[in-house]
C-alpha cells in the first residue's frame, strides 16, 4: 500500500513551464483515493517566488502537502543524496517502502530506492502517469 508519493518538479511534472502530459491528472487522483502528494526537487538557489516564475501558471505548492515538500534550496541537500530521500520519508510518518518517488532520472531514482522508497522513472509521461496512477490507486 501506497501511501505518500513524491514528484520531481522538472521535466517530471514540467517542461518550459507547460505541465507534461498526464502529470496533472495524475496528481488529482492520487489525492482523491487518499494518497499524499509531495516534491523532491533541486531548486539551486531559487526562492519559492524565483521558482514560481519557472513553472506554468496554475502551478500551485499548495496542491501538494506542505508538509512533504523538498526543495533543495530550502532544505540544503540535494538529489541524489540520500539525506533528502531520508527526509521526505521521514515526513511521511510511513516506512519507505510505503512511499514511492517519481522522477525522469535514473541516478535520482536509484537514490530513492537506496533510502528504501519505490521508484519510478518516467519517460513516455502521458502513458507512464496513466499506469502509475492505475497501480498505485488499485493498490490502495
Amino acid at each position: 500500500m501506497t501511501h505518500a508519493v513524491f514528484f520531481d518538479i522538472g521535466n517530471t511534472l514540467v517542461a518550459k513551464k507547460e505541465w507534461l502530459p498526464g502529470s496533472q491528472q495524475l496528481i488529482t487522483n492520487l489525492k482523491q483515493h487518499g494518497i499524499a502528494v509531495g516534491l523532491i526537487s533541486n531548486t539551486g538557489e531559487l526562492t519559492r517566488d524565483e521558482l514560481a516564475e519557472l513553472l506554468p501558471a496554475n502551478f500551485d505548492f499548495a496542491d501538494f502537502n506542505e508538509d512533504l515538500v523538498f526543495l533543495s534550496s530550502e532544505v540544503g541537500v540535494a538529489k541524489p543524496e540520500l539525506g533528502i530521500f531520508l527526509m521526505a520519508v521521514q515526513h511521511a510518518n510511513h516506512s519507505p517502502w510505503q512511499t514511492i518517488f517519481v522522477g525522469e532520472s535514473l541516478t535520482e531514482c536509484l537514490a530513492a530506492q537506496a533510502a528504501g522508497m519505490h521508484a519510478a522513472r518516467v519517460a513516455n509521461y502521458e502513458v507512464d502517469f496513466a499506469e502509475l496512477g492505475k497501480l498505485l490507486v488499485k493498490k490502495n
